[in-house]
């Protein structure tokens, strides 16, 4: 029983090394805006007025759901598989229809407001050091930090405070919503 649990942990541990070196691979990373006031959006230098990300599967705006830019065009379209394939494989349970791929964002204390459940996938991958997740109670106290870089988490994004810890090098989050 034990051997089976690390042969599942070494695969899913290579399938996520698969999908940085897809990540990896993109020369100039998506950038979108965003309706955060600015002085909230961050990356590991500072201020920024766009995010590097990507989103795969639907969006919702003005009350609208439809197919996301990247998921409509297809430029990376073998990654998309690469991020649904592992869902699927080790996460079969897990109900989302949007995934996103920030590239060294960083965000103040938030919660995820617009997620419809209170519940999502997060996982680091890249060649960083630090950039762990942060939790917060209520009163936006730090109640405990997380190690995500190649360790998948489930966690309760939409009722809990969050942010990350300031991190070196190239860091990529990828995150399920169901919006």
């Amino acid at each position: 029983m034990v051997c089976r649990f690390f042969v599942k942990l070494i695969r899913e541990i290579n399938h996520l090394k698969w999908i940085q070196n897809e990540l990896d691979k993109i020369t100039a990373f998506p950038t979108v805006g965003n309706r955060i006031k600015y002085s909230k959006m961050k990356n590991n230098k500072g201020n920024v007025a766009r995010l590097n990300c990507i989103h795969f599967g639907m969006k919702r705006f003005g009350g609208v759901l439809s197919e996301t830019n990247r998921t409509k065009d297809g430029r990376y379209k073998y990654l998309e598989k690469l991020l649904y394939d592992y869902i699927e494989i080790y996460y079969p349970d897990l109900n989302y229809n949007q995934i996103l791929v920030n590239k060294n964002n960083w965000f103040d204390i938030h919660k995820d407001k617009n997620n419809k459940q209170d519940i999502c996938y997060l996982v680091g991958l890249g060649n960083y050091s630090g950039g762990g997740l942060n939790t917060h109670n209520d009163e936006k106290i730090l109640t405990n930090t997380f190690d995500i870089r190649f360790k998948p988490l489930l966690f309760k994004n939409k009722t809990t405070y969050h942010s990350v810890n300031k991190w070196k090098g190239n860091r990529y989050s990828i995150i399920t919503y169901l919006i």
